[in-house]
């Protein structure tokens, strides 16, 4: 999901009300992902960076400036160029042999396929949505009469129904068309992951095959693409605009069939046409949106030198077609769209007017120095850059044991992060008791959640692997734990990072005497939700300069409360 279920505060304030009313909300789709895939991937071929033209030590400058922006949060980067790998950048503790949540960077797959049916002839891009659907509800006739495929593929819609009102629905295809509009369609831009889910709909009407069956058949099995999962509504289409878990190396594969033109190994799979058209400006995008515009459901610059596939968070293909430069990230950045300092370091770095040559003479050690850096990145002044000093941890086994928390305390609280908790729909069952058990070189952290036990190993001086299971879902951990001074005081501070996405969580433990203060915090968390407010609740509240500044001040409180809750427990 993606900024319109972000900016939806009714999301927000449900999971305040959730906790504050002391409710537990449990909600589980029948059928999540399956565990994390051991099948072997089918990755591009590897070379080094001179052999196509890049010199080492400027992909090695990229990393390190990307690591002096903490606030970046960067998970991994693959750098490729005419088809290989030239570098893998696994920032600590994460890799790119895992899969990963793609979030909106599903559009652009969902764009792939509506142009498969567009090359059959199946689909004009002004066909109206009314006339595709099945079972139009009368009121759709209305709102909807002037509404097409074009509309739904450059986010010009104006339809109210976001990611936050599925939440509560069961029949999405029906509520978006009795939903009413902001605007005429085709009059501005409004980025709506509910527009994606449409065209994933359109796909499955017009072709009979859902969006990733029609994929599979027409693109990733060509291509020997096998490990992604897509999830689905609760009427069995898949998501469209959100909800793939796929791995960075395929969605290099798809970045190398765009700089083709659509040709894969000598077999076309997608027409030249719908390449251009797709990566091409068809509108302007605002300015809080960062510096791109908007393609057929891909972000690209004016002067076509860059596209992009774009998830929430960091995860990207970005592309540089005038080069044949590729690189994917994933990240856990506090921000959408596309205003990190991500995008503009590496247009920096890669972008106009930064030319690679043919080839270059090798340069074995520029090249060794870069082999080294890729295994042992870590962002500066971040909770990781602190994972190797293990001293004073083990100290902190005198508060070994099991601690218990009220009911109203511990609602809503679990070691899986609260964005996570909303943006998949998979909330934890509340908190209920806190186990320490602390060694000399880790230990583990048990938390009871409803009837529940989560076991999180973690390490000193390393993160050590785990598994998480919440509800029908299996995620991968890496945790590690350091000590930090806050307050005047030595505190334990637990990392848990999730491989799988971009989510992590801290819990901070400080105490004594039978009892233990606990911080609750995550990454993205606050910073992420208080620029979500103050882009689109206070920046849209017309009141006095005092009254907004007020406002703004209660709802940072308020985001603060429920994102980095302290909470005393006390030991049985």
């Amino acid at each position: 999901m993606d900024l319109s279920f972000s900016k939806n505060a009714v999301t927000i304030l449900t999971q305040w009300f959730r906790r504050s009313a002391n409710v537990t909300t449990n909600v589980k789709e029948d059928v999540r992902r399956p565990p994390y895939p051991c099948t072997k991937i089918d990755t591009l071929p590897s070379a080094s960076p001179e052999d196509e033209g890049i010199e080492s030590a400027r992909i090695l400058k990229y990393y390190e400036r990307l690591c002096r922006e903490p606030a970046i949060k960067m998970q991994t980067v693959i750098i490729a160029r005419n088809g290989r790998i030239l570098s893998r950048g696994h920032f600590y503790p994460y890799s790119t042999d895992i899969w990963h949540v793609s979030y909106s960077l599903a559009k652009s797959l969902t764009g792939l396929a509506v142009g498969l049916l567009y090359d059959d002839g199946l689909i004009s891009l002004d066909d109206k949505l009314i006339d595709i659907i099945k079972d139009v509800p009368p009121a759709a006739r209305l709102n909807h009469r002037t509404t097409t495929v074009r509309h739904l593929l450059t986010m010009q819609t104006g339809v109210i129904f976001n990611e936050a009102g599925a939440i509560t629905e069961t029949d999405w295809v029906r509520a978006y068309l009795e939903s009413g509009l902001k605007f005429r369609p085709g009059t501005s831009f409004e980025y709506n992951s509910m527009n994606t889910y449409m065209l994933a709909a359109i796909v499955k009407t017009v072709s009979g095959k859902g969006v990733l069956e029609l994929l599979k058949d027409r693109v990733f099995t060509p291509m020997g693409i096998k490990n992604i999962y897509w999830e689905k509504c609760p009427k069995g289409i898949e998501k469209g605009g959100w909800g793939i878990y796929y791995y960075p190396d395929d969605v290099l594969k798809i970045g190398l069939l765009y700089l083709n033109g659509g040709v894969w190994e000598g077999q076309r799979l997608i027409s030249e046409k719908w390449i251009a058209e797709s990566t091409k400006k068809q509108t302007a995008s605002p300015a809080e949106t960062g510096i791109y515009d908007y393609g057929y459901q891909i972000w690209c610059k004016e002067d076509r030198s860059t596209y992009l596939f774009n998830g929430m968070f960091g995860q990207n293909l970005i592309v540089f077609p005038k080069t044949n430069i590729m690189i994917a990230t994933t990240a856990g950045i506090d921000e959408t769209f596309q205003n990190s300092p991500l995008y503009t370091i590496t247009e920096k770095f890669f972008g106009t007017p930064y030319r690679p040559r043919a080839h270059l003479d090798p340069a074995p050690d520029e090249l060794a120095r870069l082999r080294e850096a890729e295994k042992n990145l870590v962002m500066e002044n971040s909770d990781a850059f602190l994972y190797k000093d293990a001293s004073g941890c083990a100290s902190f086994a005198k508060l070994n044991g099991t601690y218990t928390v009220s009911a109203a305390d511990g609602t809503g609280l679990s070691i899986m992060p609260e964005l996570y908790q909303l943006v998949h729909n998979n909330f934890a069952e509340g908190l209920r008791e806190l186990e320490l058990n602390i060694g000399a070189d880790g230990g583990t952290l048990t938390t009871l959640e409803g009837g529940t036990k989560h076991r999180i190993p973690f390490g000193f001086g390393e993160a050590v692997p785990g598994c998480a299971v919440y509800g029908k879902e299996s995620l991968l951990t890496s945790s590690f734990a350091s000590v930090i001074d806050e307050d005047g005081k030595k505190k334990l501070r637990v990392t848990v990072c999730f491989p799988e996405l971009p989510n992590i969580r801290y819990i901070t433990i400080d105490g004594g005497d039978g009892a233990i203060d606990v911080r609750w915090a995550e990454s993205p968390g606050y910073d992420f939700l208080q620029v979500m407010i103050d882009r689109t609740v206070l920046g849209k509240i017309a009141v006095d300069k005092r009254a907004k500044a007020a406002g703004a001040d209660f709802l940072a409180k308020r985001v603060r409360f429920f994102i980095e809750p302290t909470v005393s427990m006390t030991k049985k």
